[in-house]
């Protein structure tokens, strides 16, 4: 025989397909296969979703918390003379304190720490945020300054 002959042969014997009987049963593993791959998918989706949301509201609770740390922070900055004066905010009564504020997606409590200096005079006022977030851990934000003992009669000195 000749050779060209030979390999059409051996060609035509492993072109063949597989009897039917051997097909049976491939369609629905494909299906399982992409039913599974599909779910898989979906739980993933659902944990990524899950874990935005979460980062969304600590987000919102670390902004809402700062905006607290510094309204208190104003407040404690906002004084009109230096020693106690009955009907005035004095520079004097600085002082370290606590409070409680029910925010849009905590309970927030401020802790602010006032340490006084001299040579030169002024006040180092650390004000803590702190929170639990909706998994039950603490979490906490915090605010550093000093103001100084300045009479804020001169401060529209500074402008001229």
């Amino acid at each position: 025989m000749e050779e060209s002959a030979v390999l059409g042969r051996i060609f035509k014997m492993t072109c063949k397909s597989a009897p039917m009987s051997h097909q049976l049963g491939a369609g629905l593993a494909e299906a399982i296969i992409a039913v599974c791959i599909i779910a898989i998918s979906v739980v993933a989706l659902a944990r990524f979703q899950a874990g935005v949301a979460y980062s969304d509201t600590l987000a919102q609770q670390q902004s809402e918390a700062t905006i607290l740390a510094e309204s208190e922070l104003e407040s404690l900055r906002d004084f009109q003379v230096i020693s106690n004066q009955a009907g005035y905010t004095s520079y004097q009564s600085i002082a370290s304190g606590t409070s409680t504020v029910t925010g849009t997606n905590a309970t927030y409590t401020l802790t602010w720490t006032i340490t006084s200096y001299v040579n030169p005079s002024y006040k180092n006022m650390d004000i803590t945020v702190s929170w639990t977030d909706k998994y039950g851990i603490a979490q906490s934000t915090r605010l550093v300054t000093n103001v100084g003992s300045i009479d804020p009669v001169y401060s529209g000195i500074i402008i001229y």
